[in-house]
């Protein structure tokens, strides 16, 4: 014959150590997103100079990064296994970050770090299901990234603040949607 009363209360014991496991879990999937979203605003070494090979095509050296850091000009460096804990999934040396907004600006101010469009070139952008043609007014440093202001050529119209990475060049082959 079953002890139900035993029964009963093993499964009870069993749900209790369960909903105690849960909470652990997502307070910690919490604690990593966060410094998730933390993390986003640093750049290690290795990210900087991945950025200036994308922009530029040219190769650093991390002893240039270092050298940077050293003079103060990356901003303020933190250990990312001090500040991250739950991110750190690599072993061996150490790694800085540096804060995203300082690195943009020091690039940008040593002209290593500039718009991918220039005023005056001819753009598409985006805007519901259709593609426009449009021409860069201007490009400036906004935090991390350039913004653009663009005139539509269709209506004349100034559209600003367009993230870099809304405009595609007029060769883009995602550029093959209609144009108006």
């Amino acid at each position: 014959m079953k002890d139900y009363d035993l029964l009963i209360a093993r499964l009870r014991r069993q749900i209790a150590e369960a909903t105690e496991q849960l909470k652990q879990l997502e307070a910690e999937r919490a604690a990593y997103e966060e410094q998730r979203r933390r993390r986003s605003a640093y750049l290690s070494s290795r990210e900087i100079l991945d950025l200036l090979a994308a922009r530029h095509g040219r190769m650093g050296s991390m002893a240039t990064i270092k050298r940077w850091a050293d003079e103060g000009h990356l901003g303020a460096v933190i250990d990312e296994r001090e500040a991250f804990p739950l991110l750190t999934g690599k072993q061996g040396n150490k790694r800085f970050l540096y804060p995203r907004e300082d690195v943009f600006r020091f690039l940008y101010e040593k002209g290593l770090l500039t718009p991918a469009y220039d005023v005056l070139d001819r753009v598409r952008i985006t805007r519901g299901t259709q593609q426009e043609w449009a021409v860069v007014i201007s490009a400036e440093l906004a935090v991390d990234r350039f913004l653009y202001t663009v005139q539509v050529e269709s209506s004349g119209e100034v559209v600003s603040g367009i993230p870099e990475a809304d405009l595609l060049p007029p060769e883009h082959p995602a550029s093959r949607l209609p144009v108006s």
